[in-house]
């Protein structure tokens, strides 16, 4: 009792303290409420371990300490998550405290317990059955499984639980002083648990429905040896899960969120993934007392207090839960198998199958490892009727124990191999949650800590600053405002909220802030030490770190104002580097009216969430035309008149613009003619077209730090549709010496000493072409008086809506970087996008 005491009392001083950690800071308000719950924990239990030592000396000495750490650990997270609920529950618990020792006063009770064992069963039947006409449910949603007097809700089901025990002890203990056996022996229990089962299916109360199968088969194969229970319970179960899933929809949806936890994460599986994340959270030593967030988890100080407790306190805190679980059957166990009286060992034989079969159903449920039941923890949950009951069943196993001789005092110790074997199975199966659980804190943490359904990164958000994304001459682009606890995301240009992302705790995070988080929120960048030991203290990562983009401002303001008010997109690259200097996506949207404005930006028809530089993928049409004559540059060379080589075309069809004058390749190209390009495919061998799509990238995503679209590799060229950004990279490929360069838009980060670190590109150059071939290409399409190349194409989409494409890039004659630069509008407009592309490489028409 001492420890448990100096643990309770730690846990409050520890949950006093947590704000002011979480916070960092030495001047908030401290809270103090939930030291009436442990002030009235200590009263409640110092006055029973009085009072049981002085009423019931011969007690098991480890029944009331198991029982006080698990009703103060409850106790504790339930104040930590919902004081309201704190409150009452320790009114709840004074209340169970001064019912046990009204049980102590008069020690025969038991002896009343088996004499009316009928009426006790009837009774607690017929207050099930008036929750159908009076049953209530507090939540004001759900099953009405609840009665309500003088406004204090308890739940019939759970004195049901120690009365069908009381019962089937009182029953089974007849039967043996009357030697029945046989059908004879066991037939009246079919009646009275057929009629309890009933009830509760009826009211959709399908844990404890299961609860009272399986205390039932397990008193009835213990007590009477029925051996083909063994294998006609799982038969049974299978049996009623299949039925259940196929005629009511709670058992479905259970099912099928235990079956399938990753599938609909946000809907049936939301609870599941959620308890398993909080576990993960924990990891070995817990998130800290006060400094985790289990009030994410749903319903978490009743079904998922084992989860809000595993996040808090770790594996080793969940461990002890399920530890002194084991302990507290393995005791009551013991006091069955030395038990002189019949009704005495039945009883102690029920209440051990009790805590370990409820213990089972609703742990395993919080991990996985079992459906869902939406039962209580005993002792630890929340709810008054729970609470009083578990203390019910306390007292008796005590004014049992009290009468059990030692073990020393027994000339011949019964022997029950039946109840050894159930035992050693319930807590083999406890056994297999601590290792199911381990693995959630050890093996999977990582892949469940960062699941996209855990929403703990916007705690960290409100109380740790994320790191600031500059562009490549260092003016800020999205900073962080406020202090600790109301720290805020600030973007300083709209334009750019298509690829910087946004953060919401409602809809989650993209774009840069999705794909640099572990830098801007600190995760990586700093020495290991620097990171645990601010997990260790806080529970929270060092502040983030800032990190730059290679977009140029000046850049990006000149596509961001020549692209206006049209839908499309832009790209600037360095051909030779791959990083991009500007990249537009209009329309755009504000991140900082995004929770406000989601309806509306999510059905709006012009997609302003989305990147269509990077995810929009659009027909290429005779884009494609430059490509495609890298593999008859041989005849193009030899055929200077496209007429030689393609004469029974109409070349002149489907161009952007007529091409007056002198009929040229370059003029067929720089102007689009689709007639010419399909003219060209026709002519090459579908090998050599296969392997330059591939060459060219158009049938990979490129690697970079932003959500790209998915190419299909086995589109036909003529029906290929690529993003702006895959027309970029094969552009530089032509720019500069037919090298197929890795995109990069992020540059580097700054770390914990201010210096710029270089991050490494997330793909590799490649040859597209040889460097002759390249120059050729460009040569053909370069302007006359100009130091570029450059083609416009126009096609439709599949719903025969116009797209319009310009490329261009920097000749040999340029003085600079090597530069490229695609434009795609969602119009007809060739000259817009003519004039958009033209201005981004600083060049006049």
């Amino acid at each position: 009792m001492i420890i448990a005491g100096l643990a309770i009392v730690a846990y409050g001083v520890i949950q006093t303290l947590a704000p002011s950690v979480r916070y960092q800071s030495t001047t908030l308000p401290l809270p103090f409420d939930h030291w009436i719950g442990v002030i009235v924990w200590l009263v409640v239990f110092t006055f029973l371990h009085r009072q049981v030592s002085k009423k019931i000396p011969g007690r098991d000495p480890f029944l009331l300490p198991i029982v006080a750490f698990l009703t103060g650990m409850g106790l504790m997270m339930i104040w930590r998550l919902y004081p309201t609920m704190g409150l009452r529950q320790t009114i709840w618990m004074a209340i169970a405290g001064l019912m046990v020792w009204l049980g102590l006063q008069f020690p025969v009770f038991l002896t009343y317990l088996h004499r009316y064992k009928y009426i006790w069963l009837l009774l607690g039947l017929i207050l099930t059955a008036m929750t159908f006409i009076f049953g209530e449910n507090p939540a004001g949603v759900g099953p009405a499984l609840w009665l309500q007097i003088f406004g204090i809700h308890f739940q019939p089901s759970e004195p049901l639980k120690l009365l069908l025990v009381v019962y089937l002890a009182g029953f089974f203990a007849d039967r043996m002083t009357l030697r029945v056996k046989g059908l004879q022996a066991i037939l009246p229990t079919f009646v009275a648990i057929g009629l309890a089962l009933a009830l509760l299916v009826s009211q959709k109360d399908l844990g404890s429905a299961i609860i009272f199968l399986f205390i039932y088969l397990a008193m009835l194969y213990i007590i009477n040896g029925n051996r083909w229970i063994l294998w006609a319970a799982p038969l049974a179960l299978i049996f009623a899960a299949v039925l259940g899933y196929f005629f009511i929809d709670v058992v479905q949806v259970r099912l099928t969120a235990w079956m399938q936890p990753f599938g609909d994460t946000q809907g049936i599986s939301y609870q599941v993934i959620q308890a398993m994340i909080a576990v993960a959270e924990g990891g070995v030593i817990g998130t800290g007392v006060g400094l985790g967030s289990p009030g994410l988890i749903p319903v978490s100080v009743s079904d998922f207090i084992y989860a809000a407790i595993a996040e808090e306190t770790g594996f080793l805190g969940a461990m002890a839960v399920i530890l002194l679980f084991i302990f507290l059957i393995y005791r009551a166990s013991r006091i069955a198998r030395n038990a002189t009286e019949p009704f005495q060992r039945n009883m102690a034989i029920g209440l051990a199958m009790y805590f370990g079969i409820q213990s089972i159903l609703i742990i395993g449920g919080n991990i996985g490892l079992l459906p869902l039941t939406g039962v209580t923890l005993p002792f630890v949950s929340y709810g008054g009727s729970s609470l009083v009951i578990s203390f019910m069943a306390l007292l008796i196993l005590l004014t049992i124990s009290n009468a059990v001789p030692d073990e020393q005092e027994i000339e011949r110790p019964v022997r029950s191999p039946r109840l050894a074997f159930v035992s050693i199975v319930l807590i083999g199966v406890l056994t297999l949650e601590i290792i199911v659980t381990s693995l959630f804190s050890f093996w999977f943490r990582t892949d469940l800590v960062e699941r996209t359904e855990n929403p703990r990164w916007v705690i960290a958000d409100r109380f740790v600053k994320r790191g600031d994304i500059l562009e490549r001459n260092n003016s800020v682009l999205t900073t962080t405002s406020g202090s600790s606890g109301e720290i805020t995301r600030e973007v300083n240009y709209n334009e750019l909220s298509p690829i910087l992302g946004y953060t919401s705790a409602i809809y989650g995070q993209t774009g840069i802030e999705a794909a640099m988080y572990p830098y801007l929120r600190g995760l990586e960048g700093y020495p290991e030490t620097t990171t645990l030991l601010r997990d260790i203290l806080y529970n929270q990562p060092p502040e983030g770190l800032n990190i730059r983009l290679t977009l140029d401002l000046f850049n990006q303001s000149i596509a961001d104002d020549t692209l206006a008010n049209s839908s499309g997109s832009a790209i600037l690259m360095n051909a030779e580097t791959g990083e991009i200097l500007a990249m537009a996506s209009h329309p755009y949207f504000n991140p900082a009216s995004l929770d406000e404005d989601w309806d509306t930006l999510s059905n709006d028809e012009a997609a302003p969430l989305i990147n269509r530089a990077t995810q929009g993928l659009y027909p290429a049409g005779a884009a494609l035309f430059p490509f495609v004559a890298t593999t008859q540059l041989t005849a193009i060379t030899a055929n200077s008149n496209p007429d030689d080589l393609l004469s029974s075309i109409q070349l002149f069809a489907n161009c952007v613009e007529y091409p007056y004058g002198e009929l040229t390749w370059q003029s067929l190209m720089i102007n689009g003619c689709q007639n010419a390009m399909e003219g060209l495919i026709e002519i090459t061998n579908a090998d050599e077209i296969t392997a330059m799509i591939q060459n060219f990238g158009f049938t990979t995503a490129p690697a970079l730090n932003l959500p790209v679209a998915e190419v299909d590799p086995q589109t036909e060229v003529t029906e290929l549709t690529l993003s702006p950004l895959q027309m970029a990279l094969a552009a530089s490929a032509l720019t500069h010496e037919g090298t197929l360069p890795a995109p990069r838009i992020v540059n580097g980060y700054q770390d914990p000493d201010d210096v710029w670190v270089t991050l490494p590109k997330l793909g590799v150059d490649s040859q597209a072409v040889d460097p002759a071939t390249a120059s050729r290409i460009t040569e053909l399409l370069k302007v006359e008086g100009a130091s570029r190349w450059q083609i416009t194409a126009t096609t439709v989409t599949a719903q025969n809506e116009p797209i319009t494409w310009f490329i261009a890039g920097t000749t040999s004659e340029w003085v600079g970087q090597p530069l490229v630069v695609v434009v795609v509008l969602e119009e007809d407009n060739p000259e817009k996008a003519e004039t958009i592309g033209i201005a981004l490489l600083g060049q006049r028409k």
